[in-house]
């Protein structure tokens, strides 16, 4: 066996390793999202966004367009709360564009979601004294299943009320 070693050869071969190994961590970390532009908007929710997080994803019809930046209770009004998104350059946010808070089936994460947008309609412009366009927002399906449940109650109380009051009618 040769006692002999070369050590050129070995750090040569350890900057060649190094090098390579750098440029694999940058390929894989380059993912679609790193030269994509955003464009900022905003949203006022009227109810509990419980489960949103930072960097969820906004779909809009079900493709992933953007991520949630900043969750905040809206300035001057406490009944709201202040989402801003991020939502890729190009995607067509329309005037009649709105977002909908959901979740994820049984998990509970909850995500934002554009729907609406016709073609004709113009695109989403910040008005004035707004830093960013705001889109409107819809009610979630937890809030329209607690409408529809309390309109139950009150039929269900009507009609016992009018149960009470049949035997009084007949006569």
């Amino acid at each position: 066996m040769e006692e002999k070693v070369n050590f050129a050869v070995v750090g040569l071969f350890v900057l060649v390793l190094g090098t390579a190994l750098v440029g694999a961590v940058l390929w894989l970390s380059s993912g679609r999202s790193y030269g994509t532009v955003y464009d900022t908007y905003q949203i006022y929710m009227k109810e509990s966004v419980a489960g949103l997080n930072l960097n969820a994803p906004v779909l809009y019809r079900g493709v992933e367009v953007g991520r949630v930046r900043k969750i905040a209770l809206a300035p001057g009004n406490v009944e709201e709360v202040q989402v801003t998104l991020a939502i890729e350059s190009g995607t067509p946010i329309k005037v009649d564009t709105v977002a909908v808070l959901q979740t994820q089936g049984l998990t509970g994460i909850a995500y934002v979601d554009l729907t609406g947008g016709s073609r004709d309609s113009p695109v989403l412009q910040a008005r004035d004294g707004e830093s960013y366009p705001v889109i409107n927002t819809g009610p979630s399906l937890m809030v329209r299943l607690d409408a529809s449940l309390i309109d139950a109650a009150h039929v269900l109380k009507n009609a016992a009320h009018l149960s009470e009051e049949l035997p009084q009618l007949a006569k």
